[in-house]
C-alpha cells in the first residue's frame, strides 16, 4: 500500500489529467461566452439521437466481447459481459496506460467469473486487433478524402499517415504474435522474462514458471479454438464496424443539434483526425488533443470555430463522460454480483502452493 502513495505514482495518474484539463481550458476559455450560447440553443431531439448512438456504440462493444467469449466456449449473461466491456473501456479512457489499465480491469472482472487469464488475454488482443484495423481504415479513408478535397500534402497528412502506419504495424504484430505458433512461443517467452525483470526490480518477486506455463497453455487453447471457428470472426468484425459507425453518428448528431448539416466526407475527415489523437498514450482518451484536432480540421473546412468546438465537446460528453458516470454504477453492480465462493476458492488455491 505504501508503494501506491509515492508522489511519483500520484504524478503518473494525475499529471496527464491535469495536462488534458490545461489544453481544454486553453481551448474553451477564449470562446466561453459564444460556446455557452451555442450549447444552450442546441436542439434537444438531435442530442437525444446522439445519446442513442452512444448507447449503440457501447452496446456493440459488449456484443463483441460477448461473441468472442462464446467463440472460446465461455458463455455468460450478456448484461454481465456488456457491463464489463463498458467499465473496462471507461477505465482505459481515464487512466493513460496505453490500454493496459482497461485490459487489467477486464481480466480482473472476468477472472472473478471463472474466465481463465489466458482466455481474457486472447479475447482482449483479438478484439483490439479488429478495433485498430477498423480504426486504421477509417483514418486512411479520412486522409484520402482530405487529399481529394484539399489537394495538399502538408504536415498533417504525413502525421496522419504515420499514425495509420503505426496502428497497422501494431495490429500486424499482434496478429503474428497470436496466430503464428513459433513466433508466439518465442516472443511470449521473451515477454515473460522481461516482465519478470520489471516486477523483480520493483517488488523483488517474480511470476512462477508454473503460472506462465499454465497461462501459455490457456492462450494456445484459446487461439486454437478461434482458428477452428475462423468463420465466426467476420461476425465479430461486423460488430466492431457497427460500434465505429455508431461513434461517427454521435458526432453527426452533435453537429445537427447545432444546426449544421455536415457532409459525409467532412464528417469522416474530422472524426478520423480526432480519433488519431486518442491513441496518444500520455493523455487519457486523448482528452484535449482530440477536441483541438477536431476543431481545427472542421474550422479549416469552413465551419465556425466555436460551433466546431461545441460539436467536439458534445461528442466528448456522450462518448466519454456520460458512459464514465454510468460505469461507476455498473462496476458496483458487477462487484456485488460476483460469486461469493470464488474468493474462498482463491484462498484455498493460495494455501495449496
Amino acid at each position: 500500500m505504501k508503494e501506491n502513495n509515492k508522489p511519483e505514482n500520484k504524478l503518473y495518474i494525475y499529471g496527464p489529467v491535469m495536462l488534458s484539463l490545461v489544453i481544454l481550458v486553453w481551448l474553451i476559455y477564449p470562446s466561453f461566452n459564444a460556446l455557452s450560447e451555442i450549447l444552450t440553443n442546441a436542439k434537444g431531439l438531435y442530442l437525444f439521437f446522439a445519446f442513442i448512438a452512444a448507447i449503440s456504440s457501447y452496446l456493440f462493444m459488449g456484443v463483441t466481447l460477448w461473441e468472442m467469449l462464446k467463440l472460446l466456449n465461455h458463455r455468460m449473461p450478456f448484461w454481465e459481459i456488456g457491463g464489463i466491456a463498458l467499465v473496462s473501456t471507461c477505465v482505459n479512457y481515464f487512466v493513460s496506460s496505453g490500454g493496459i489499465s482497461g485490459f487489467a480491469t477486464r481480466a480482473h472482472l472476468l477472472s472473478k467469473r471463472h474466465v481463465p487469464y489466458g482466455i481474457s488475454v486472447t479475447t482482449s488482443v483479438v478484439i483490439s486487433v479488429l478495433i485498430y484495423l477498423a480504426l486504421s481504415l477509417i483514418i486512411l479513408q479520412g486522409i484520402i478524402l482530405n487529399i481529394l478535397n484539399t489537394h495538399t500534402f502538408d504536415l498533417r497528412f504525413f502525421e496522419s499517415l504515420l499514425g495509420v502506419v503505426l496502428i497497422l504495424f501494431v495490429s500486424f504484430s499482434a496478429v503474428m504474435m497470436f496466430f503464428h505458433h513459433d513466433f508466439r512461443a518465442s516472443w511470449s517467452r521473451k515477454l515473460y522474462h522481461g516482465v519478470n525483470r520489471i516486477i523483480y526490480y520493483f517488488s523483488k518477486k517474480e511470476i512462477p514458471e508454473e503460472s506462465f506455463k499454465k497461462f501459455e497453455s490457456q492462450l494456445n487453447n484459446g487461439i486454437h479454438l478461434i482458428l477452428a471457428k475462423k468463420y465466426e470472426l467476420p461476425k465479430v468484425m461486423l460488430y466492431v464496424c457497427i460500434d465505429w459507425i455508431s461513434s461517427i453518428f454521435i458526432l453527426f448528431f452533435a453537429f445537427k443539434s447545432l444546426g449544421i448539416d455536415i457532409g459525409t466526407s467532412r464528417l469522416i475527415i474530422g472524426f478520423s483526425f480526432g480519433m488519431l489523437m486518442t491513441i496518444i498514450p500520455i493523455l487519457p482518451g486523448g482528452l484535449g488533443a482530440m477536441e483541438a484536432a477536431m476543431t481545427a480540421i472542421f474550422a479549416q473546412m469552413g465551419i465556425a470555430w466555436e460551433k466546431a468546438l461545441a460539436a467536439a465537446l458534445l461528442f466528448r460528453l456522450f462518448y466519454y463522460l456520460a458512459p464514465a458516470f454510468v460505469s461507476i454504477i455498473i462496476y458496483w453492480g458487477l462487484k456485488m454480483s460476483e460469486p461469493y465462493y470464488s474468493y474462498a476458492d482463491n484462498k484455498r488455491h493460495q494455501g495449496t502452493k
